[in-house]
């Protein structure tokens, strides 16, 4: 259906951002690789992202890399599910200052987000700490889901399980 994102997919030097537990590590894949790398990276909300990742055996095909956990988002003004979920920005920012070797990269990408953020906070709105972070410390005050599914992954956030 999609022959040119089929033909990306096929290229041994393709790349997709997405984690699990068969992802390897973004800067270890930089360090040993000498080549250029084709990087897709899923653009949307995290559960929009899992299912275009799940739905597409295509993604399947390229080595799956991700991001170290220790990275935290800067875009405070949106609730996170957990401490190191990252915007779609931010993943491309830190994805391309490593593949590029240039930190650089990473800092001009992110310096509007930042702006907006800042700008944002100055006018009302207030930071979102994690629904990890809330589940953790008793301060998550929306109804606990009927869903089993749905209660079973906040459990395991408040467990510090990765899901």
């Amino acid at each position: 259906r999609y022959p040119e994102l089929a033909t990306v997919c096929r290229n041994p030097n393709t790349l997709i951002l997405y984690p699990g537990a068969e992802a390897t590590n973004l800067e270890e894949m930089a360090v040993m690789s000498s080549s250029p790398s084709l990087l897709i990276i899923i653009d949307g909300t995290w559960s929009q992202a899992k299912d275009i990742f799940y739905k597409n055996s295509l993604f399947r095909l390229p080595k799956q890399v991700q991001l170290k956990p220790s990275i935290s988002s800067q875009y405070v003004i949106r609730t996170q599910p957990t401490n190191t979920c990252l915007s779609t920005l931010e993943c491309a920012a830190v994805a391309l200052s490593i593949m590029e070797k240039n930190k650089s990269i990473q800092e001009t990408i992110l310096h509007p987000l930042q702006a907006l953020c800042s700008f944002q906070l100055q006018h009302g709105a207030q930071i979102h700490h994690s629904k990890e972070h809330l589940l953790k410390n008793g301060l998550y005050d929306k109804p606990m889901p009927k869903n089993k599914r749905k209660l079973r992954r906040m459990e395991l956030l408040v467990n510090n399980v990765k899901i």
